[in-house]
């Protein structure tokens, strides 16, 4: 399943009539499926951009999370290339909260999903507890340890 497919970007701009009419093809009166298309690859990107910084990549069965992500920026990409239309204000307020999602999933203060998996299968335990780099270990193991 991909991250943001044709059918979610036009239920998300409102159906087969509102999308032919935001991104209309000049010579058949249809959607332009260049420009829907331009905009599908702008919000995958920017989802894979942030995804990749810490988590393994989402493309293949992607959460919720990140679906819902990808239609609020692909919407807006698409305002983006329907030339002289005023933009609503809910479409900048999406794109808004999206952009702030993605800040949190690329900081790690929110993952992408309930099950995603970390680049780094290992945390590194600096507390007491575990007894890795607390200075009671590092003051004897480091480049000058024990001198």
């Amino acid at each position: 399943m991909a991250t943001l497919t044709r059918a979610q970007l036009i239920d998300q701009l409102g159906g087969d009539p509102a999308a032919a009419q935001l991104l209309q093809d000049r010579t058949t009166g249809g959607i332009d499926f260049a420009k829907l298309d331009a905009a599908i690859a702008d919000a995958v990107g920017d989802i894979e951009a942030a995804v990749a910084t810490r988590y393994q990549s989402v493309s293949q069965n992607p959460p919720q999370k990140i679906v819902r992500i990808a239609r609020q920026l692909g919407a807006y990409y698409a305002w983006s290339r329907a030339g002289n239309k005023v933009m609503p204000e809910v479409v900048r307020q999406l794109y808004g909260a999206a952009k702030a999602d993605l800040r949190e999933i690329q900081s790690s203060e929110s993952p992408p999903g309930p099950n995603s998996e970390v680049w780094f299968g290992y945390q590194t335990d600096n507390s007491d507890g575990g007894r890795r780099l607390v200075h009671s270990v590092a003051r004897r193991s480091l480049i000058l340890g024990a001198r």
